[in-house]
């Protein structure tokens, strides 16, 4: 019922979607205006009856007010950055539409903000704790407003279908695991010929082929890479399938930091080194998905978020 009864992000907030309710406030200013009514009438007193219809005029001017303040609202939500399992996901919510909109306040799962369109614009951050890798759907967005006198709580849903990616919790081994071989392969760059052998050379680089044609020591040069190669490779980390892919999440943003080309081998996967936010994304994406592709909705995050929630309170 609340998918039918929501309007799509960047459409019109039309008024058949807009939902109406007194607050408590507009109930007893509603009662106030009927005591003085029936006052009036029992009594024939001008005063009361000119009170009474002065207040009712004032709260059908202030309900029409706050229809205009959201009729006609577009919202439009965007992600802020990458997020990351234990983190926070970040997002800008823009409103738009009336040149001035006073008071709207703007719900998304546990997170709320007030905005104000000044000059037909208005943002403002959001963020919600996160405690699960994967892709999600986002909860319906709520707008509500009860300016200008609170008498009325106007409300409606705004489904959004932007499916955000929530990668791995980057983190590095406690302690150094295997040999750094293991994980991360260094390539060597093209051959660049020859040179006299100079002691403390490594073996490998001597080119024994041409020593034993002409009895001459010499070692092989290569050309240094302008960036170093790494190979990311799941099966040489340790620790269970989370942890694996922390581990790797955290490669990937130090291999980014240092501006290292770098691969991703992971069971059933492997992405060719290359380097570039496209790939950066590629790689972080099958991370964030190993193990499972299908869209979740935001209730098995929330579900996860909770308990962490909960001991956060406990602590305080």
């Amino acid at each position: 019922m609340l998918r039918r009864m929501s309007i799509a992000g960047g459409e019109a907030l039309h008024h058949a979607r807009l939902m109406i309710l007194p607050t408590p406030f507009g109930l007893f200013w509603a009662v106030l205006v009927c005591m003085l009514l029936l006052l009036g009438i029992n009594y024939e007193n001008s005063l009361a009856h000119a009170l009474a219809f002065w207040l009712f005029s004032l709260a059908v001017i202030s309900i029409f007010r706050s229809w205009r303040n959201l009729a006609g609202v577009r919202v439009q939500l965007i992600a802020d950055g990458e997020a990351y399992a234990g983190g926070e996901l970040r997002l800008l919510v823009r409103l738009s539409g009336r040149a001035r909109a006073r008071a709207i306040d703007v719900r998304l799962g546990n997170s709320r903000q007030r905005l104000e369109i000044h000059a037909g614009e208005g943002s403002a951050p959001m963020g919600l704790p996160v405690a699960l890798r994967g892709q999600f759907t986002l909860p319906p967005l709520t707008l509500e407003s009860r300016w200008p006198l609170g008498l009325v709580r106007l409300w409606s849903w705004v489904a959004i279908e932007m499916p955000v990616m929530i990668h791995p919790c980057p983190q590095m081994p406690a302690a150094p695991q295997g040999s750094r071989n293991t994980l991360e392969q260094v390539e060597q760059g093209d051959f660049a010929g020859l040179r006299r052998y100079v002691a403390g050379d490594p073996p490998a680089h001597v080119a024994w082929k041409h020593w034993g044609r002409s009895g001459e020591l010499v070692t092989k040069r290569f050309e240094t890479p302008a960036r170093p190669s790494l190979w990311l490779d799941y099966e040489a980390c340790h620790g269970d399938m989370e942890q694996r892919l922390g581990e790797l999440t955290a490669r990937v943003l130090a291999a980014e930091k240092s501006q290292a080309t770098y691969g991703l081998r992971l069971p059933g996967q492997t992405l060719a080194i290359a380097s570039g936010g496209a790939h950066r994304r590629r790689v972080l994406e099958a991370l964030a998905l190993f193990g499972g592709e299908t869209v979740l909705p935001w209730e098995v995050q929330q579900q996860a978020v909770a308990p962490r929630e909960l001991a956060g309170r406990a602590k305080t």
